[in-house]
This record gives structure tokens, sequence and C-alpha cells, in this order.
């Protein structure tokens, strides 16, 4: 089967090259920047590297770029996951958010009606685009309205709602997911979970006070280990029916003092917690759990990664960018 990834050089999208690649797809790649090729080959952990030719420069916000390629390389499947990821980064500039994870899933979808209407596209959006959240819509069904509270959020429920048109509208073969919360090894600071890991590290190095910096340490989140979640992303598309939407979650909410506890026992080092008022988000929505029921029922899938092999993972590999191991 070939296989369009877009924004093959994140951090989900590595993940799922070399898912797909282990499988025998053979799978091209879009990057934003051309130096994206070079961090991409020495990235990916699979059986085989991708060829730099099949690692195509291409700016999502533009349309004609966008249909050119998908006309070239002629998928049998795409999986959209471009797009600006840091919800705090898209209150800074939320025009730049939207017009890159919505629009450029617009421009995606009208390159497939042109070109490869045959195609099945597997639409990445956010369990983010739920927003503002009731006790009683916990766990978040795919049913829950949309009330964002983010342009990053926004932009995802814009997403969502564009790419279940095109499939509803103009008979696209379209399948959406909404993930929440993942990490694990090769995720950037940026994200709780790298950036306590990051500390952690610095720490061991004697760069930083035996202190971690950290936010809200009460809100909870629904974590799920970043190959768990390209797993269900191939599931979804294997499974799913035109039109149809899945959370990918685990079910499970941690907080991140649990979080931020547990990656400190895995260190071995005693730290203490300090609350800085800058990283607490003044949006930030008490509790995030979703349902995984529906794609668990429908596809099979279930996570298999425990959560102490994701954080030790995480934090192993901050260890070896760094050059350094647990003492």
């Amino acid at each position: 089967m070939r296989v369009l990834i877009t924004g093959i050089s994140g951090f989900a999208g590595r993940h799922l090259a070399a898912l797909l690649l282990e499988r025998g797809d053979e799978v091209d790649g879009t990057v934003h920047r051309p130096e994206s090729r070079d961090r991409l080959r020495c990235l990916i952990n699979a059986p085989r590297s991708l060829r730099e030719s099949r690692v195509h420069v291409l700016d999502v916000r533009d349309p004609t770029a966008v249909a050119a390629l998908i006309a070239s390389v002629q998928p049998d499947a795409i999986f959209h996951l471009a797009g600006m990821a840091i919800v705090g980064n898209s209150h800074h500039d939320p025009a730049a958010v939207f017009l890159t994870n919505a629009m450029g899933t617009l421009n995606v979808m009208a390159g497939v009606r042109q070109h490869r209407p045959k195609c099945r596209v597997l639409a990445v959006g956010s369990g983010d685009a739920y927003g503002r959240l009731d006790p009683s819509d916990l766990p978040v069904r795919e049913t829950c309205p949309f009330r964002p509270v983010s342009p990053y959020g926004a932009s995802k429920a814009a997403a969502d709602l564009l790419a279940y048109q095109w499939a509803n509208g103009y008979g696209l073969d379209v399948v959406r997911v909404r993930p929440f919360n993942h990490t694990g090894p090769g995720q950037q600071p940026g994200f709780v979970c790298p950036d306590l890991a990051q500390q952690l590290v610095a720490i061991e190095q004697g760069r930083q006070p035996a202190t971690l910096a950290v936010g809200n340490l009460d809100v909870v989140r629904d974590f799920t280990d970043v190959r768990d979640v390209v797993a269900g992303y191939v599931a979804a598309w294997e499974c799913g029916r035109s039109g149809d939407v899945f959370n990918v979650c685990s079910g499970v909410g941690r907080s991140v003092r649990e979080v931020a506890a547990e990656l400190i026992e895995i260190s071995g080092h005693q730290v203490r917690l300090s609350v800085v008022p800058e990283r607490v988000r003044v949006t930030d929505i008490p509790v995030v759990i979703g349902c995984p029921e529906h794609l668990q029922r429908s596809t099979g899938w279930a996570p298999r990664y425990q959560w102490r092999q994701t954080l030790t993972d995480l934090l192993e590999e901050c260890r070896n960018q760094c050059g350094v191991g647990p003492d």
C-alpha cells in the first residue's frame, strides 16, 4: 500500500512511519522545512529508513502545492497529521494555527477530491477540541459537543468538521480520530512529560538545582503512549467507516502531580516541586478523560504499553540525547 503521511517528521508522524514500514507499506511523507529531512532519517526507528527522495517539503497552507503532491504520489492512504501542536503557542498567533490546522486540512481534502478521490484519508484531530467539560461529560465520548477554550482547540474543531463535511457532502472516504494527550520517546519540549523529563536530566547533570519547575499540579489528563496512539490510527483507518470518528485515549486520568512523582521515582533522585506562575494556564481545564470504547469495540485496539514503561522510555531517551545515565 502506498501511504502519504503529512507531518512525518513530527512526534506521532515518526512513530507512525516506523509502524507502517514494519508492516511493509510504501511510505511517502511531508515536512515543512528542508532541514527536517535530515533529522527525520536519524529519528525514525524502523527496519529500513525512508529514502530522502520520498520525503517532500510541503506547506499544507498552499493548496496548489498540496494538490500537486497528491497528484504526483497517487497514494492509497493519507494520514493527515501535519499541523501546529503546542496549545500554549496558539494564544500568541491564533491566525497561524487556524491557517495551518484548519485550512491545511481543507487543502488536503480538496487535493484528494481533485486527484485521488478513492484514497482513504485519516484526519487527525484532537481531544482538545472538546474544550470546556462538565463533570457529566466524563469520560468524554465522541458525541460530546465542541466547546474549545484555546485557538488550537478551535482550529482542531474546525478541521474535524471540515473533514466530516468533505466525507458527508462530497463522498470522500474519510475517517477521523481525536487523540488525547500522548507522550513517549521522541516528544520534544513544550509538553508536560518531556519538560519534566528534561529537567530531571538537567538535575542529574548538575545544570539545575534539585527542583522541578511545574505548572498546575492538580489538572488531570488522559495520557497514552504515542506508540499505542499510532497503532490506534492504523486500526481506525483499517476498520472505520467513512465519516466515522474515534477517540484515541487510555480512559485513565492522571494528575500532573502523579506524573511528576512517578518520573522522580524512576529517576532515583530526591527532587522537590516548585509551582512557577508562568507555567500555569488560566484556561486549563481541571479534568480531561476520554472514553476509548468506540475504537476498542470497532477495531479491537487496546493500549499495549504500561504507563511506567512509557515514562521510563521517555526519560531514558532524554538521558541518551544529553549523554548521561542514571547514577
